[in-house]
């Protein structure tokens, strides 16, 4: 009987655990899946589930998007954080040509704009015209 209880006031212990640490990191991350293979600080990351992470309390030292499921891992800078909360998480993405670039993180917290590099957006603009041919006449 006794070891019943004890079993039982575990499993409570565990549970209220659980919930007070997963209360404490919903500050500091966010998950969100990826259904395509996307850019974000200046690495392609397949498709997968990533979680984001804040490195300190300080909104601009930056960002760890991380996945265990696909092994893959960056470091981003927003250059803009808007102190707004938003009432769903979202992710947003710039689409240049085949490639998805990381653009905005919106949290309970507010929104993080990531910089998408110019050289990024100019590298996609001539993949998508690759395949083009010029001729002319004199």
């Amino acid at each position: 009987m006794k070891k019943q209880y004890a079993s039982i006031l575990l499993t409570l212990t565990c549970f209220l655990g659980l919930g007070m640490g997963a209360e404490g990191q919903s500050q500091r991350e966010v998950v969100m899946t990826v259904p395509y293979e996307f850019v974000a600080g200046g690495k392609t990351l397949p498709a997968g589930t990533y979680t984001v992470t804040r490195v300190s309390e300080d909104r601009f030292v930056g960002l760890i998007i991380s996945s265990y499921e696909t092994r893959s891992s960056v470091f981003v800078m927003p250059n803009e954080f808007n102190g707004y909360p938003a009432d769903n998480i979202k992710v947003s993405f710039k689409q240049i040509g085949d490639l998805h670039f990381l653009s905005k993180i919106e949290t309970a917290n507010g929104a993080y704009n990531i910089p998408v590099p110019h050289s990024a957006t100019v590298v996609a603009g001539v993949k998508q015209h690759g395949d083009m041919s010029a001729s002319g006449t004199n």
